[in-house]
């Protein structure tokens, strides 16, 4: 059998898919560098920057946990450190991560209490808040990658917090893209990932804690039963190690220094702009593709920045076309939008005008043929 030789890719696609997306030319060069030693005096100086520039970007005065993993990592870390075995939670199904999440409680033997939402629709608090009573946490998806909603986080929270619960929020397909800020929102805690709207390789996840979050954490009857994402365990190492090797387990340097290469430049550009310009490109997408006659799967006024979902007749046949014409490569839907629509993410190094019109004249081409 001939082994696959990675030095000697085939000539492939640029992405538009709803994540990873594709690096900026000075976060690969960073990520190209030789790798460095995970401890020592140069280490921990950078990690203790990347930790701090992650905090300013979310908002976050409880410096947050970048773990060597994906977003779902931790999401399991959110869900050990948060919860005990046997608590309620609350878990809107907004669509296949929606599903993931009560999939992951489930695993943490928690009592799930689930949300319908319908496709396209955005989190009713009101419901949110009736199913909350007695619960012990609410935990929900903030953009569905699936569908592309943008869902009221100021609104779940409030609700969360008026039932006496904690609340988590799945920030993956958001952060980046929509404004997030954890203390002035008082999110309890958020998750989020870094190859979507941080836009740095994946492989990262990041765990930032409110107030609630670490009054949780504390306050808990018995470490949760995990050495890996033990966030007290994480705080001993940057307590006891920190001028040494502030972290329990062995870090992917590259891919830190890369993120923090990425995190640089979203800060100084100023966060505010940076959304703002993403919502921009992301309404003269939502603009061009409406124009060829898609209709949006998002209910108008809930659509997200990173991640733009449309029903389409034969979503195939528009991969297959901008893949072969264009050489741009998009995702197809997932549950419940699975067979049924495009999805594309506004993301990375591709997230420019110029990509997006070219992106929007392809498929009118595969519309048309």
């Amino acid at each position: 059998m001939e082994h696959f030789d990675p030095r000697k890719l085939p000539d492939l696609p640029q992405l538009m898919i709803a994540g990873p997306g594709e690096l900026h030319e000075e976060d690969l060069d960073v990520l190209g560098h030789q790798v460095i030693a995970h401890y020592g005096a140069v280490w921990t100086r950078l990690h203790e920057d990347v930790v701090a520039a992650m905090g300013d970007l979310l908002g976050a005065a409880d410096p947050p946990y970048v773990i060597p993993g994906s977003g779902s990592t931790c999401l399991d870390a959110a869900m050990f450190n948060l919860f005990e075995p046997g608590q309620k939670v609350v878990i809107p199904r907004t669509g296949f991560f929606g599903t993931r999440l009560m999939e992951i409680a489930q695993a943490h033997r928690l009592e799930v209490i689930e949300v319908p939402v319908e496709p396209g629709a955005a989190v009713d608090p009101e419901r949110i808040a009736e199913a909350a009573s007695g619960a012990d946490g609410v935990v929900s998806v903030h953009v569905e990658t699936a569908t592309g909603v943008c869902h009221p986080v100021d609104s779940i929270v409030a609700a969360a917090h008026d039932a006496g619960a904690v609340c988590v929020i799945d920030g993956i397909a958001s952060v980046g893209g929509e404004l997030v800020n954890v203390d002035a929102m008082d999110i309890d805690c958020l998750v989020t990932g870094s190859q979507k709207g941080l836009e740095a390789p994946p492989g990262l996840g990041i765990v930032a804690l409110g107030q609630g979050g670490r009054a949780r954490v504390e306050a808990r009857s018995r470490p949760p039963e995990t050495f890996y994402l033990d966030l007290k365990r994480w705080d001993w190492y940057r307590k006891e190690w920190g001028e040494w090797h502030p972290h329990p387990v062995t870090m992917p340097t590259n891919l830190v220094l890369a993120l923090a290469s990425s995190v640089q430049r979203i800060l100084e550009a100023g966060l505010d702009k940076w959304i703002a310009r993403r919502a921009d490109l992301a309404a003269r997408c939502r603009k061009g593709l409406t124009d060829l006659g898609l209709e949006p799967v998002p209910h108008e006024g809930v659509e997200a920045n990173l991640v733009l979902a449309f029903w389409a007749p034969d979503p195939t046949a528009i991969q297959g076309h901008l893949m072969t014409q264009e050489a741009i490569m998009i995702s197809g839907g997932l549950e419940p939008t699975a067979g049924k629509a495009i999805r594309i993410g506004l993301m990375g190094s591709t997230a420019t005008e110029d990509m997006v019109d070219r992106l929007v004249s392809g498929v009118g081409a595969a519309l048309a043929a």
